[in-house]
């Protein structure tokens, strides 16, 4: 692959010790040995090798395969919260998807900040993957994402950061939130509260859909924002705060099941009986919707077309496909128990 002039970048996969050799203007041996440490190579010759490798944006193998650029066979998924419930279903559906295509997968775990994000897909990078799913929750930048696009294909996975240079699988969350309003105004709710932090790519367009389905119900008075993280804790936190204010919703509704059954415990420790005095709603129909009571009114997202979809949109893209794709599936409410009229 050639080298961008301009920017010093291989373009379309990764740079390799021979892009470095053409770039520094010594042979492929010399940069071996460079790379590796060796001896018998000038003071001046390593640092000229060092600054043209740091330029190209060259990664060192960690899987000690071939360092001629070869095809690993691999696709590399970097998701936040990968411990959560919703995310071992997908993993499931892509790994049955990648067996039957003879490919491997290499799964990594990251924290929920930018700066651990970064560290962790260049970790992942160093693996030489051939094709990476980003499930972030920090990182609210196309433009990072294009960077790494650069080199190989990427997936926004379940997060809607949209471009032309990398794919984005995501599911209509803006609808699916706006049935979820939808289903508590018609048992009579007005006064419905939005746990979830609406800044966040991965759950703006179900915040979006929770602001205009009120707006079109002329509930706009009482849209109210409680800004939380994704876990049960965090869950129980925010709705603890909401039902301590001197007029306290009569539905809360989350962006996921983690919050919705720390938002339940919450109420039942403040003595309020779900869904007899407040509903409360979740989102994913993850094993948090029915593993307690009440079972949550949830919405249901496809995990199992989720991650063999994830597999054969970044496959067509190792296969030759050049342009960027936007997949959206479908996903649906789920009634249950969390949700009744307001009383």
């Amino acid at each position: 692959m050639p080298v961008n002039k301009q920017s010093g970048k291989r373009q379309g996969g990764y740079p390799t010790i021979k892009d470095i050799s053409e770039h520094a203007g010594v042979s492929k041996s010399l940069v071996s040995r460079a790379l590796r440490g060796e001896g018998h190579v000038r003071d001046s010759t390593r640092q000229r090798i060092l600054e043209s490798a740091a330029e190209l944006g060259y990664r060192a193998h960690a899987g000690a395969r071939s360092l001629a650029g070869l095809s690993s066979g691999t696709i590399g998924f970097v998701i936040t919260g990968l411990f959560d419930a919703f995310w071992g279903e997908v993993m499931f559906a892509v790994d049955q998807e990648v067996s039957r295509r003879g490919m491997r997968t290499l799964y990594l775990s990251s924290p929920p900040d930018v700066r651990g994000e970064r560290e962790v897909i260049e970790r992942m990078l160093e693996y030489r993957v051939d094709g990476l799913a980003l499930g972030l929750l920090g990182q609210r930048d196309a433009a990072e994402l294009e960077e790494y696009a650069d080199v190989l294909p990427v997936l926004a996975l379940m997060y809607d950061l949209r471009s032309d240079r990398f794919d984005t699988l995501v599911t209509d969350d803006e609808a699916a939130m706006a049935s979820v309003v939808h289903h508590l105004a018609e048992l009579g709710h007005s006064d419905i509260a939005l746990i979830g932090d609406a800044e966040m790519p991965n759950v703006a367009a179900r915040t979006r859909g929770y602001t205009n389905e009120m707006e079109r119900r002329g509930c706009s008075q009482h849209v109210s924002f409680e800004p939380a993280g994704f876990l049960q804790s965090d869950g129980y936190e925010a709705a603890d705060k909401l039902l301590r204010r001197s007029r306290r919703p009569t539905a809360i509704a989350c962006v996921n099941d983690a919050q919705a059954r720390g938002a339940v415990l919450a109420a039942v420790d403040a003595g309020l009986d779900v869904p007899g005095d407040i509903s409360i709603t979740g989102f994913d129909d993850s094993l948090y919707a029915v593993a307690g009571v009440p079972r949550l009114t949830t919405v249901r997202l496809p995990r199992a077309d989720i991650g063999q979809t994830a597999v054969s949109m970044l496959a067509d893209r190792m296969n030759g496909r050049d342009t960027a794709l936007v997949s959206v599936m479908h996903a649906e409410l789920v009634v249950r128990d969390s949700s009744g009229p307001v009383r």
